[in-house]
C-alpha cells in the first residue's frame, strides 16, 4: 500500500483534490431592492441574483422615472453535503427627481440555453424635509436607519438596512460591528456589505456609502420605535499631521448612530384556522413517506418540505387535517432550518420537517395533512392541504426496509438523533452450528500477507517518484523565495532586506510581508528613533498590514508599480547603522 506520509505531504505541495462533486441544480433569478422606499436624489440598491448560472447583465434599465445603472457584481459559492451552489448578484444603483410610485421592469435573461424573467418591483420616491437633507448633507459622515414598511403584521419579516455615509470618494474601507437591539424585536444578524456613492440630494458633494442589509420581525403588538442603530466605519483622514504627501492618510475608526423609525406593528386577526402555526408569508408545501408498504404498528416517516417567503423561523409541522385519535398515532416532529435556506424577506426559503406516524388499525390511505399561514398581502389565512396517500397493509411485520426515525431535539434520544425501528429475525438453518469432536486437521502455513519482490518493487517506483517530485516542489520554492520564510531563514539586517524587496510583478503578498520584514529589521536596529520619523515607520508598518489583513488580498493578486516606488522611496530614505 503507498504509505499515508506520502500522500498528506503530496497533498500540501500541491492542494487538496477536490472531493466535491459539482452541482447539476438548474438555474434560477430572483431580484430584490434593498429598500422599496428612497428620497429624491438618493440612491437605492436593485440586485439580481443568479443562481447556478451567469447572465450578460444590461450597462441601464430604461425605465419611467427612475435611473437604473449598473454599480457592479459579486460571485460567491456554498459546498453543502458534496453539492457546490454557485451565485452571482448583480447589483444597480437607482434614482428618481420626483416623488411618486415607479415600477423596476422585469428583466428576461439567457442562463444556460433558458430564459428566465426577474419579477416587476415598486419602489416609491418621496420628498425628504428639507431641514434632515440640509442636515446631512453638511455633515462628513452619518448614517440611516430605512424599513422597507413602516405597519405590518406580528412576526411578518420585514428587510431594513444601515447604511453609513463619509464624505469623498472611496473613503470608507471596512464596516465595524453594526448593531441595533428592541426586546419586542428579533433581528437577523448582518453578513453582507455592500459599499458604492453618490451625490447626496440635491447637493454636489460625494458621500462613499457602505449598505448592511437584514430583516426583523415583531413579536409584540403596537407601537414602537426603532432605533437608533450603531454601525462603526473606518474612515480614511486625508489629515496626516506628518507633513507628507497624501500617501500617509490613515483609517480611524468611527462609529455613527442612526434615526430613529416608529413603526406600528398589527395583531394578527381572530379566526385562525386549527392548523396555524405561526408562519406568515406565502408558502407551498410537499409531502413524501418514508414506504408505502407497513402493517399495523410499523412506523413511518412523514418527510414534509415548506418552501416561500416569509418567517419559516416561527412556524411548526402540518398537522393532520382530521384527528385521527385510535387510528394513527404520531410522535413529535422534527423540524430543520439552515440559516442559508432562511427566508430573508425578499427571495424564498425552505424549511422541512419529519413527522413519524404509526397505524393502530388497517386503514387503506395516510390521511391528508395541513398547515395553515397567514398572508400578509392578501391579509388573510390560508390553508395548504396534502392529498390522502394511498398504502397497502400486509399481515405481519412488513419486509420493506425499516424506517429510520428522527427525533426532534431534545427528544427521546437527544438532539437530531435516528434510531432505525427494530426488524423481527427471521429463523435460517446457518444459524446451527456443528461442532466436531475429531481429532484436528491441520493445513499448510498461508502466505498471505507476506511481500514478495513485487510489492518492494513497486514500493521503491512510488518511493523515488515521490522523493523527485518533492526536490522539484523544494526547488520551486526556493527560487520563488517561499523556501526560505518556511525555513526561517532571511535577511539579517535592514539593508539586505531593502535589497531582497520584491518589484513589479511580485505578488502583493510577498512585496508586503518584505516591507514587513524590512522595517521590523530596522526597528531593531534603531530602537530610540526620533519621533517624527517613527511616526513615519508607523504609518507604513499600518499600510502594509492594512495591505496584508484586509481579507480581500487574493494569492495571485500582483503589486503594482507604483505601490512598488512609492514604499522603496520611503525605505531607501530611512538611516542606516
Amino acid at each position: 500500500m503507498f504509505p499515508r506520509i506520502y500522500i498528506v505531504l503530496l497533498l500540501s505541495l500541491f492542494g487538496t483534490l477536490p472531493l466535491f462533486s459539482q452541482s447539476a441544480s438548474e438555474p434560477s433569478v430572483t431580484a430584490h431592492v434593498l429598500s422599496n422606499k428612497v428620497a429624491i436624489g438618493e440612491f437605492g440598491t436593485f440586485i439580481v441574483e443568479v443562481i447556478n448560472g451567469d447572465a450578460q447583465m444590461p450597462a441601464r434599465i430604461d425605465t419611467e422615472g427612475l435611473e437604473i445603472i449598473s454599480s457592479g457584481s459579486q460571485f460567491t459559492q456554498q459546498i453543502t453535503n458534496g453539492s457546490r451552489t454557485a451565485k452571482n448578484s448583480y447589483y444597480f444603483r437607482f434614482k428618481g427627481d420626483k416623488p411618486g410610485e415607479f415600477i423596476i421592469p422585469p428583466l428576461t435573461l439567457d442562463i444556460r440555453g433558458k430564459q428566465l424573467i426577474t419579477r416587476s418591483i415598486a419602489v416609491t420616491v418621496f420628498e425628504r424635509e428639507f431641514d434632515d437633507e440640509a442636515r446631512d448633507a453638511t455633515k462628513a459622515y452619518f448614517a440611516k436607519l430605512e424599513l422597507t414598511k413602516d405597519t405590518f403584521y406580528v412576526n411578518e419579516v420585514v428587510p431594513f438596512s444601515l447604511t453609513a455615509y463619509a464624505r469623498g470618494r472611496n473613503a470608507i474601507s471596512q464596516v465595524v460591528s453594526p448593531q441595533i437591539d428592541n426586546e419586542s424585536f428579533v433581528f437577523r444578524g448582518f453578513r453582507e456589505v455592500r459599499t458604492d456613492g453618490g451625490t447626496l440630494g440635491n447637493s454636489n458633494a460625494y458621500f462613499s456609502t457602505a449598505v448592511v442589509p437584514s430583516n426583523l420581525f415583531a413579536l409584540k403588538e403596537g407601537s414602537h420605535s426603532l432605533g437608533p442603530a450603531k454601525i462603526g466605519v473606518n474612515i480614511l483622514d486625508s489629515s496626516s499631521g506628518f507633513g507628507l504627501s497624501a500617501f500617509f492618510q490613515r483609517a480611524i475608526t468611527k462609529e455613527m448612530t442612526t434615526n430613529v423609525v416608529n413603526v406600528t406593528v398589527k395583531p394578527l386577526p381572530n379566526g385562525e384556522p386549527i392548523s396555524f402555526t405561526g408562519g406568515v408569508g406565502k408558502f407551498e408545501m410537499t409531502t413524501t413517506p418514508s414506504t408505502r408498504t407497513v402493517s399495523v404498528g410499523d412506523p413511518i416517516s412523514m418527510e414534509f418540505v415548506v418552501s416561500g417567503v416569509g418567517n419559516l423561523r416561527t412556524m411548526s409541522a402540518p398537522v393532520f387535517s382530521v384527528p385521527q385519535k385510535g387510528i394513527w398515532k404520531s410522535y413529535e416532529p422534527n423540524k430543520t432550518l439552515e440559516d442559508e435556506n432562511d427566508s430573508d424577506g425578499y427571495k424564498e426559503g425552505q424549511a422541512k420537517f419529519s413527522i413519524v406516524i404509526i397505524p393502530e388499525a388497517k386503514v387503506n390511505a395516510i390521511p391528508s395533512f395541513e398547515l395553515s399561514y397567514f398572508d400578509p398581502e392578501e391579509e388573510k389565512y390560508v390553508t395548504r392541504k396534502s392529498e390522502p396517500i394511498p398504502i397497502s397493509m400486509i399481515e405481519g411485520r412488513s419486509s420493506a426496509a425499516p424506517t429510520v426515525i428522527q427525533f426532534p431535539e431534545g427528544g427521546q434520544n437527544g438532539a437530531g438523533s435516528q434510531m432505525t425501528a427494530a426488524q423481527s429475525p427471521s429463523p435460517e438453518f446457518n444459524g446451527m452450528l456443528h461442532i466436531s469432536t475429531g481429532a484436528p486437521h491441520w493445513i499448510a502455513d498461508s502466505k498471505i500477507g507476506k511481500h514478495g519482490p513485487f510489492y518492494f518493487a513497486v514500493q521503491a517506483i512510488f518511493s523515488i517518484t515521490f522523493f523527485t517530485v518533492l526536490g522539484f516542489g523544494v526547488m520551486r520554492m526556493y527560487k520563488d523565495g517561499r523556501f526560505e520564510r518556511a525555513t526561517g531563514s532571511g535577511p539579517d539586517n535592514f539593508a539586505q532586506a531593502l535589497k531582497k524587496l520584491p518589484g513589479q510583478g511580485a505578488t502583493k503578498h510577498d512585496f508586503f510581508h518584505s516591507v514587513n520584514v524590512a522595517i521590523d529589521l530596522w526597528k531593531s536596529e534603531h530602537p530610540s528613533p526620533p519621533k517624527e520619523l517613527e511616526k513615519v515607520i508607523s504609518r507604513v508598518h499600518e499600510l502594509s498590514d492594512a495591505a496584508l489583513y484586509s481579507g480581500t488580498l487574493s494569492a495571485e493578486e500582483r503589486v503594482s508599480p507604483a505601490e512598488v516606488s512609492e514604499f522603496r522611496n520611503v525605505l531607501e530614505k530611512l538611516p542606516r547603522r
